[in-house]
């Protein structure tokens, strides 16, 4: 009969402890490490590049343009055919956000959020797409370059259409000498 050699408890906890002391290390040297340094920014309205000479407009009172997708949405419902053809479709749209005249005018929609009904959730999604093609149609210069996401409502009666619209901000961050 072999007896075997049973492994004496110290050897069996050296590699536990090698383990435990790399990881101490890695840690200690991760702590020791400075940041990387903060890029200069130069102050809003000033620059650090020498100026080159052009005419120039006359001075804004910005300092900078902050530009951005607004956070809270104008809300739009209505209702369209849905069996109608694209260019019938386009009409219908322009004709239905002309109520949203005063909403839409002088602005650009960054996204469009649009849920369309029209049975099933295959057939809204498909209807939700021709209205925000038709709304590039209609309104080039306010939805030609939003993105646009198409949903399907399953609540809503056929033909319904809700779209929320998030326009592009653009605003004015004053310097700090005005």
């Amino acid at each position: 009969m072999t007896t075997r050699r049973k492994a004496s408890t110290p050897i069996l906890l050296a590699g536990w402890l090698f383990a435990d002391l790399l990881l101490g290390l890695t840690i200690i040297m991760l702590g020791a490490q400075t940041p990387p340094p903060a890029p200069v920014i130069p102050l809003a309205g000033e620059s650090t590049a020498t100026p080159t000479p052009a005419s120039s407009p006359s001075p804004s009172p910005c300092a900078t343009r902050v530009g951005g997708v607004q956070a809270e949405p104008t809300k739009v419902a209505f209702r369209v055919r849905p069996g109608a053809d694209d260019g019938v479709l386009a009409v219908q749209v322009k004709k239905k956000l002309l109520r949203y005249k005063k909403h839409l005018a002088g602005r650009h929609a960054g996204m469009v959020l649009t849920f369309g009904a029209d049975g099933g959730a295959g057939e809204g999604v498909r209807l939700a797409t021709r209205v925000n093609t038709a709304l590039g149609t209609a309104y080039p210069n306010i939805f030609g370059t939003a993105a646009t996401r198409n949903f399907h409502d399953l609540s809503a009666p056929s033909g319904s259409i809700s779209m929320e619209i998030y326009f592009v901000s653009d605003g004015c961050a004053p310097t700090s000498k005005n």
